[in-house]
């Protein structure tokens, strides 16, 4: 395995250097334990390059912002093969406002800038926040602006509560 002319072929390095690498250079066994959690994690890469399953990174200058509505943009940064649910960033610009609507489906959010008041409940960051499925969620404000994630099903227009937000306006 250290073998220097081996190393001088490949890494261009002066017959000297490479010798003086490959005397400092020894194998060391691994002791059990560390053996058999290479194995392991070697082993559940394998696996899982073959069942295409791969991490996935969205930095925060990757992807797109697209309007979602007035003073919204929304970063979609997953979304489920079979379309049940999606994890995504919204923007919220100062003075925005998102009408109440109905949650088919737990939709988690966690505040990452900024706060927002939903319904009477003021939240800053780090704050995790749940809405249940069957429930309407309440008007969500941010007077100064934030950035939420969120974790839940795809949010559409028709999932607006018209009465519910008429209520709200006139409140």
């Amino acid at each position: 395995m250290n073998n220097p002319s081996s190393m001088d072929d490949d890494l261009n390095f002066p017959p000297m250097v490479a010798a003086r690498m490959a005397e400092a250079v020894r194998d060391v066994p691994l002791d059990a334990m560390a053996e058999r959690f290479m194995k392991s994690r070697l082993l559940t890469r394998v696996r899982d390059h073959e069942r295409g399953a791969n991490t996935s990174t969205v930095r925060p200058g990757d992807g797109e912002w697209e309007k979602f509505s007035p003073r919204i943009k929304m970063k979609v940064l997953r979304r489920e093969a079979d379309g049940s649910s999606m994890s995504y960033l919204l923007k919220l610009e100062p003075g925005a406002f998102l009408v109440p609507h109905h949650h088919h489906h737990d939709e988690e959010c966690v505040v990452l800038e900024g706060e927002v008041t939903i319904g009477d409940l003021r939240v800053g960051p780090g704050t995790y926040h749940l809405a249940p499925r069957g429930m309407i969620h309440e008007p969500i404000r941010s007077e100064h602006g934030a950035v939420l994630f969120i974790r839940g099903q795809e949010p559409s227009w028709r999932d607006t509560a018209v009465r519910e937000t008429l209520r709200a306006l006139l409140r």
